[in-house]
């Protein structure tokens, strides 16, 4: 089972330090995954997780969280994927969520132009 979230119903899945930590990101989806069905995890974050330059992968604590965060590697050309574990999420579930950073480097850049 794979469900989209909205931002607001994160409160129910995260503890309040994850929720802190996503509150200055830009958030592109959100999805809530039960794992129970998944062989593969690579295969499966290549052929239904979208695209992404960050990752925020929040996992239950009965998950391994290293092979998740390694298979997330392998699957995407993601610049950063950070795993965490909540206590809110039920057994055998994640959320996997993109995050699209703006680079300080474009927001220097807007005001170009000539200098004549």
């Amino acid at each position: 089972m794979m469900k989209q979230l909205s931002v607001k119903e994160l409160d129910y899945y995260l503890d309040d330090d994850l929720l802190k930590l996503l509150n200055k990101e830009d958030i592109r989806y959100i999805y809530l995954i039960n794992v129970k069905i998944i062989s593969n995890f690579e295969k499966f974050f290549t052929t239904f997780i979208p695209d992404s330059i960050k990752y925020f992968v929040v996992v239950s604590p009965d998950l391994p969280i290293k092979i998740i965060k390694e298979s997330l590697a392998r699957a995407k050309d993601a610049l950063e994927v950070s795993c965490y574990i909540s206590s809110k999420l039920l057994q055998k579930s994640m959320i996997v969520i993109g995050l699209q950073s703006v680079s300080k480097k474009e927001e220097v850049k807007e005001p170009s132009g000539s200098l004549a």
